[in-house]
């Protein structure tokens, strides 16, 4: 379920047999906690008062699963079930030690949007730069005017991230380049944010393309939007199950991550919380999207008994 494009460098028995993808965020584990608790709640279904219906959502990692689902009516009533009225979702945190539990109200995770910068200039041979535009200098000024608008522009007091990840052009190391893209991806937790990251980029592309006399476009793409737990009910809800299972001071912890999770759909359609379950292994930090992920399978049990 949802693996990733990452080739598994860990040694355990139960890596990947797959060359170039591996299980890399604990997507296998949240759907092994949710068979889990659907065996247990099978099993009590007499003392039930209402109907669970259990969303084994996939393509989550940049696929946007979750508006396809509701496309297909999973919190309606229909084909797959009733309508659903409250609706819960949790993530497994390797960042946290076993047994912690963020549960909070407000934003959790961030917009996850992404952007493609083209640089164009004119080309021509290294040793004869006059009368050329060159596009590896303008992206090289881009990128780092764009990191301005996390330090200087924006609110010290609010979150943002602006990355570049993928800087590719060139031909040759004697040839400037006519073509440079760049990609990347911006992050927050409110429209305030967002818009402000999204204009500032568009006038440093105009600006610097305006300096150095190429052109640059910016293509800007909206994303996830953020998750949050705007329903305090449901988010009581959770914290009273998971202090029965991990004790009240472990129950309502604020974890808060710049990450984004498709499960903010769910939760502009029904009321409803998103939390996380601690499940890091002893030692060091085995990170989701890393070659080296790994979690504590016990974070399973905790997170299907909460549940």
């Amino acid at each position: 379920m949802d693996a990733l494009p990452i080739q598994e460098t860990s040694d355990l028995e139960y890596k990947s047999q797959n060359e170039g993808v591996m299980h890399a965020c604990g997507h296998d584990g949240h759907m092994a906690g949710l068979l889990a608790a659907a065996k247990v709640l099978y099993n009590e279904r007499e003392t039930l008062s209402g109907v669970v219906k259990l969303i084994f959502q996939p393509a989550e990692e940049g696929y946007a699963g979750a508006p396809e689902m509701i496309k297909d009516g999973c919190l309606d009533d229909g084909p797959i079930g009733p309508r659903v009225d409250q609706i819960y979702g949790l993530h497994l945190w390797s960042y946290n030690a076993l047994g912690e539990v963020g549960c909070r109200e407000g934003p959790i995770m961030a917009f996850s949007d992404k952007f493609q910068i083209d640089v164009k200039g004119v080309g021509g041979h290294g040793a004869n730069p006059q009368g050329t535009v060159d596009a590896v200098v303008e992206a090289a000024a881009v990128v780092t005017a764009l990191q301005t608008v996390i330090s200087r522009n924006k609110n010290p007091l609010q979150s943002g991230v602006l990355t570049c990840g993928t800087i590719n052009g060139g031909y040759a190391a004697n040839i400037i380049a006519d073509h440079v893209t760049i990609t990347g991806t911006t992050r927050a937790f409110t429209t305030e944010v967002q818009d402000l990251i999204k204009n500032r980029m568009g006038d440093i592309c105009c600006g610097v393309a305006k300096t150095y006399g190429g052109d640059i476009q910016l293509d800007y793409q909206y994303g996830y939007p953020p998750v949050i737990n705007s329903y305090p009910e449901c988010v009581q809800v959770v914290q009273n199950a998971a202090s029965k299972i991990v004790g009240k001071e472990k129950s309502s912890l604020s974890i808060v991550t710049m990450g984004a999770e498709d499960f903010s759909f769910f939760l502009q359609q029904r009321p409803g919380c998103f939390f996380m379950v601690g499940c890091a292994l002893p030692g060091e930090i085995r990170p989701h999207h890393k070659s080296v992920f790994d979690f504590d399978e016990r974070g399973i049990l905790i997170a299907a008994s909460i549940f």
